[in-house]
Parts: C-alpha cells; structure tokens; sequence
C-alpha cells in the first residue's frame, strides 16, 4: 500500500506524545497511522493522513504538537462517559486482521483479512473499546457487545438505504452522516432482514476502507467484476483500510469469497 510515513511528521509527533501523557502502541505505516494510549487506558488508532497533507501544504511547524494537543485532549478530559451515557454509542466496527499480539482489545478474526472489534463513538474521534474502560463501567465484554447489537439496529433502521440502477444491475450504499460507522450496519443483527428483499440473501459486499461499504447481489458481480475491482483498489490504499476481499454476506455470517 502506498500510505506510508512522512519521516519528519512521524518524528515531530512521537516527540511531543510523552507531553501529553500518551502513550505509542504500535505503528501501522501501511495505514499511515498510529496506535496510541492514554493515562486513563483508552486505546485509539489515529491517522496522521490529515496532517502529513496539511503539512506538506503549509509547512505550518507548529502542526504536529497541536494535532497531539487535540487527540490528548480528546482522549484525557474527563476519561470515558459513565456507562449510561456511553452505552448508546459503543459500535461493532473492522479493521484489517492483525497477529494476535498486535491486535486490538476485543478483537475476533472475522476473515482472513479483517477482524471485528468495539468503538465508543464520541463528538472527537472514535476509541477501541479497551478491559480499562470496561472495568471502570464495571461490565462485560458481553455487554459491550450487546450495546453494540441494538446501536447497530438502531443505526441501520435510521439510515437511508441509497439503491443505484446501472447497466449491469443494482448496487447499495447507506447514507450515514459519520460513514466511519459502515461496519455497524453490517454487523448489525437485522442487516439482513433490511437488504434480503432488494439485493438477496446471501449477497455480496465489499468494505474497503471504513468510509467505502458497498452491497449487490452475486448477479450483479457476475456482470460488475471489473468495475467492483477497480473500486476496491482505488479504495483500499487508505489509512483507513479494511479488506480487500470480495466479502459473502448470508444466514451463516461473514466469509471472504477472495481478494479483488
């Protein structure tokens, strides 16, 4: 993949991290992100896409200690919501699969290339769920997933679903106002219930990156391969990447049925 590290934004920002009381995880260059923590424990993945672009424009030196300024400040303020106020905003969500020792807290193979796990949606930025923050709520991780269950739900029966009719067929799309939530709507437990009629059941997917989720039937690939490819390619060198897989979505879950 082609997102790689600018190295003078990258040191620029592990310098001042100490600072603010955060913590490096793990680099993700292929994502152009990082994987940082918190004093409070919150783990968060943050791309540093926007700012090397903004660098790169500006040559702005003061960017990067106020780029970690806001995620600390994001991440630190007050600490997670209470449990009242958060479990209305806990999210399935994917990301590509990792080793795991480098996975993230909570994280479940769903393909060969893309895992499940949870997120706390806030106003700044969305958090992995992490045992820190579930301790404080004082639940389980079957909690957690419960809350993210029924957000799913919700999301999905409140969000349009675009169809689009081409030449080769019929192709959907959800018009989500933060599209970072794609994957709740398609770990939701009524998704197929929502799509079945349109689109058939099992369908196909695909989820490139977390602001790209797409859906048609297996006839509409038949006749589409070449574009869905394209597309696929185009949109899976991001920072935000999920999978490059052409994914079959039925009454058996999620599997890859291959690459694109």
């Amino acid at each position: 993949m082609g997102n790689t590290f600018d190295p003078q934004v990258l040191h620029a920002v592990l310098e001042k991290l100490p600072d603010y009381g955060l913590e490096l995880v793990e680099t993700r260059p292929d994502e152009n992100s990082l994987v940082i923590r918190a004093a409070s424990g919150t783990v968060a993945q943050i791309s540093l896409a926007s700012l090397t672009e903004y660098y790169a424009e500006t040559g702005d030196e003061k960017a990067p200690a106020t780029f970690v300024a806001s995620i600390a400040e994001a991440l630190t303020q007050d600490g997670p919501p209470d449990w009242e106020e958060a479990r209305g905003h806990i999210h399935h969500a994917m990301c590509p699969r990792m080793p795991e020792e480098e996975a993230l807290p909570f994280s479940v193979g769903l393909t060969p290339h893309s895992a499940r796990h949870f997120i706390l949606e806030t106003p700044s930025n969305n958090f992995c769920l992490t045992p820190n923050m579930l301790e404080q709520w004082g639940i389980t991780e079957e909690d957690a997933r419960q809350a993210a269950d029924e957000n799913g739900d919700r999301l999905l029966a409140e969000t349009e679903l675009v169809v689009q009719e081409g030449n080769q067929g019929v192709i959907g799309y959800f018009a989500l106002a933060d599209e970072t939530l794609n994957a709740a709507l398609l770990l939701a437990p009524s998704f197929g219930a929502r799509v079945r009629e349109r689109f058939g059941w099992p369908l196909y997917a695909i989820i490139p990156n977390t602001r790209r989720f797409c859906i048609f039937s297996k006839d509409y690939f038949e006749a589409g391969e070449e574009s869905i490819r394209e597309f696929v390619e185009k949109f899976y060198n991001d920072s935000k990447c999920v999978t490059p897989e052409l994914l079959e979505v039925g009454p058996d879950g999620i599997r890859a049925v291959g690459v694109l």
